[in-house]
């Protein structure tokens, strides 16, 4: 079972599902949309989702076929409005997952001169309209992140239901133009007081592309029109920040120690600046230091990617030399940069940087590998019988690889001996 997490999915059992249960075609996709878009993020969980697969099997266990859920759209009922944009969002109870189907019974609740169902925009509460803003969002965002497979079918459905919006933006435009109506349906679900899923991975997204382009949007004046959104993005970040400190209390992690962040790493400096630190945009207590840039890449894919770049929305859509032109005259950046998606590379690291050196070649010897000169880095290697119970070796000018290639030897050689 595939749960909905804040940028993806997370494959849990959910084991106390009734086996009697009626099961529809998709209708895990559509609690999943609706885990995305109707709850705020901090109640997207196991327990939550498990309670919606089970209403939601109720819900069409009894009836609610979409001809009659679509009869009692048109006659002006926002919730089967949607609840249909819903089933088009998932494909759930329809022929076909249509993104263009569910906006364009969304327009009821935005648009004034909408044809398709009554527009109720001024009749219904602060949050079935930010539910609506957020499912929009999502719409909007399924088609930037589009495959060219699925764009085929994305452009079919734009000439079928030929929607004003889209009429007036064009049909088939580069995905990336879909991007800025995204943030602005996430900023407006904010600003009623919804911060879903998907307004966050769409926030996020936006900040991560003004990173690729080189730029800070939240200092930007064309930006500002999306200052909700980023005043939650914040919130958020602060959140994770938050966890990450009462982590490392109940860990009892010294923030002074002068030891590699890595697991299992174990080298140590006699002084910090022995260390490279992360030259992210982590706050300075939670920064880390590595011994080596192995360490630091080990340590990125594990545990600090989340803590340096808080809620990142994962590799960035592909981006025309077009499209980089279209995302400046968003955010009103001017001239085009060159921004390479470096999603998944850590950021730099601060402090010293060691030099390559020769390596061993006899069978019995340890390779060894040269730094510049500095504040030395040290291994403690059990050794039964020393004082304290393990010997130090310290350098200034072996790299924290061959350090740790010398904690090994001595084991492997402590092991042999032993044996014998």
């Amino acid at each position: 079972m595939n749960i909905p997490t804040l940028f993806g999915n997370t494959h849990v059992n959910v084991t106390e599902l009734d086996e009697n249960m009626p099961w529809f075609e998709h209708m895990d996709e559509y609690v999943n949309v609706k885990s995305r878009c109707l709850i705020d993020y901090h109640d997207s969980d196991e327990h939550y989702f498990k309670r919606m697969l089970e209403e939601a099997s109720a819900h069409f266990a009894n009836g609610n076929l979409s001809e009659r859920v679509f009869a009692r759209a048109t006659t002006g009922d926002p919730d089967a409005i949607l609840d249909i944009a819903l089933r088009y969002l998932s494909g759930c109870g329809m022929r076909k997952k249509s993104f263009e189907g569910a906006l364009l019974v969304l327009d009821s609740f935005f648009d004034p001169a909408c044809t398709e169902t009554p527009y109720v925009g001024d009749a219904i509460p602060r949050n079935l309209k930010a539910q609506a803003h957020c499912c929009a969002a999502l719409a909007y965002f399924e088609k930037v992140l589009a495959t060219p497979e699925e764009r085929v079918g994305i452009r079919e459905d734009e000439q079928r239901f030929r929607r004003k919006e889209t009429m007036d933006l064009g049909v088939g435009v580069p995905p990336f133009a879909n991007f800025a109506l995204a943030l602005r349906h996430a900023n407006e679900s904010v600003k009623l007081g919804l911060v879903s899923p998907v307004v966050l991975r769409a926030g996020f997204m936006m900040r991560d592309i003004g990173t690729s382009l080189g730029v800070d949007l939240s200092q930007m004046v064309g930006s500002m029109r999306f200052r909700p959104l980023w005043r939650a993005l914040d919130r958020r970040s602060e959140e994770i920040y938050m966890d990450e400190r009462t982590r490392r209390r109940k860990a009892a992690v010294d923030p002074a120690a002068y030891v590699c962040a890595a697991d299992g790493c174990g080298v140590r400096g006699e002084e910090r600046r022995a260390l490279r630190s992360c030259a992210g945009r982590c706050p300075p207590d939670l920064k880390p230091h590595y011994c080596s840039k192995e360490c630091q890449t080990k340590d990125w894919k594990q545990r600090h990617k989340a803590i340096c770049k808080p809620g990142s929305a994962g590799k960035l859509p592909s981006i025309t030399e077009s499209e980089k032109s279209l995302a400046l005259r968003i955010f009103e950046l001017g001239d085009s940069v060159d921004g390479d998606d470096t999603e998944d590379a850590p950021p730099p690291v601060a402090g010293h940087s060691g030099g390559a050196g020769p390596s061993g070649s006899a069978a019995d010897e340890v390779p060894f590998r040269l730094r510049s000169p500095g504040p030395g880095q040290f291994v403690d290697i059990p050794a039964p019988g020393a004082p304290g119970g393990s010997i130090r070796i310290t350098s200034n000018t072996l790299d924290a690889e061959t350090l740790r290639d010398i904690r090994e030897h001595v084991h492997m050689r402590a092991r042999g001996l032993g044996a014998n």
